[in-house]
């Protein structure tokens, strides 16, 4: 797996290994996929994690600080899917799991919309099935 947490007032990458590129109204993060763009937010932290196998990306997860939205991506027609979920001070105890629908694209996705204070804390978890017990990752934001 393959992450990063990025300060988007500034497009610095505040933890993780993904590479973040600075444009004028934001913050890319180039993929396989569909690639990631978070829009400029001053004070606001965003989390992009790639689920990986030896063949390359399976899944992503997204949490965008400027409109309080998590996408969550498979990104491999196999018949398999990766969960995710938010957690935090404003999503007690946590959200529900999150998976894309599976359909016969090869990239299918789906957006939840949170409303979550400003510069409250938010985690990531990311789970190998619908009930949560094969965890994956935790990645730790800190404030939105």
């Amino acid at each position: 797996m393959r992450f990063a947490v990025v300060d988007t007032g500034n497009c610095q990458r505040v933890d993780g290994t993904l590479a973040v590129i600075a444009e004028s109204g934001g913050c890319r993060l180039n993929d396989s996929a569909d690639g990631t763009y978070f829009v400029k937010d001053p004070g606001g932290k965003a989390i992009k994690a790639e689920v990986r196998d030896g063949s390359g990306m399976v899944a992503k997860f997204e949490f965008h600080p400027y409109d309080e939205r998590f996408w969550y991506y498979d990104t491999r027609n196999d018949g398999d899917t990766v969960y995710g979920q938010i957690c935090g001070i404003s999503v007690l105890p946590c959200s529900k799991l999150y998976a894309a629908p599976g359909t016969s694209n090869v990239i299918d996705y789906g957006i939840a919309d949170f409303d979550i204070v400003e510069g409250g804390r938010i985690d990531m978890n990311l789970y190998d099935d619908a009930n949560g017990d094969e965890w994956i990752s935790t990645i730790l934001l800190g404030s939105s």
